[in-house]
């Protein structure tokens, strides 16, 4: 009784069905992939296909790619050119505003200084004729009568008036002027240039 208690569990395993065994040439189920392998296996796979993928480009993909790389590269550049062209058109712009302002203030000054030309001109020509009227008008006095107004008148004046008199003319009129007067008129005579005397009448 305890013999055959003892034997049956080894019956009883003797007694399950075999597994049948692979038919020949046939392969072996594969074991169940351990945790944390689907994860590789599908990044794996996509590299697999990146690579049957670029295999599988052909030449004219390639240069079509490569076109369109190269036209955005020319579009960017374009687009810089054109920038720069803007900037370079703004500032010839501004530097035409800037030269035509300063010339139209070189004109306003050459406008200024031509005026201021002409009044002095126009001045120093009044000052002359007035200084002409005047040496006649003490050229044609007796000498007496020159030399009272030449006591009172503004000795530069007076000095102006005999140097454009003649030389003799001028002595008369001074030798009856106030000594003290005469003696300066004299000294300021002295140092100033004398006008260029007029070339005597050549004879024929």
């Amino acid at each position: 009784m305890f013999l055959v208690m003892a034997l049956a569990p080894g019956f009883a395993r003797a007694a399950q069905p075999a597994a049948p065994a692979p038919a020949q040439g046939q392969a072996r189920p594969a074991a169940p992939p351990a945790q944390g392998a689907p994860a590789a296996q599908d990044q794996k796979k996509g590299d697999q296909k990146k690579d049957d993928k670029a295999k599988q480009e052909t030449p004219a993909a390639v240069e079509a790619r490569l076109s369109d790389q190269l036209l955005l590269e020319l579009e960017k550049k374009r687009r810089e050119i054109d920038r720069r062209e803007t900037e370079l058109r703004r500032e010839e712009s501004r530097l035409q505003e800037l030269r035509a302002d300063i010339k139209k203030r070189i004109d306003t000054l050459q406008e200024v200084e031509q005026r201021i030309q002409k009044a002095l001109e126009k001045t120093e020509s009044t000052k002359d004729d007035r200084l002409e009227h005047l040496v006649r008008a003490y050229t044609a006095m007796a000498p007496d009568a020159a030399a009272n107004l030449l006591n009172t008148l503004d000795i530069t004046l007076a000095v102006q008036i005999l140097r454009n008199m003649q030389v003799k003319r001028a002595g008369a009129i001074l030798a009856v002027v106030q000594p003290e007067r005469a003696a300066k008129i004299s000294e300021l005579l002295a140092r100033q240039p004398q006008p260029p005397a007029e070339a005597p009448p050549q004879r024929r």
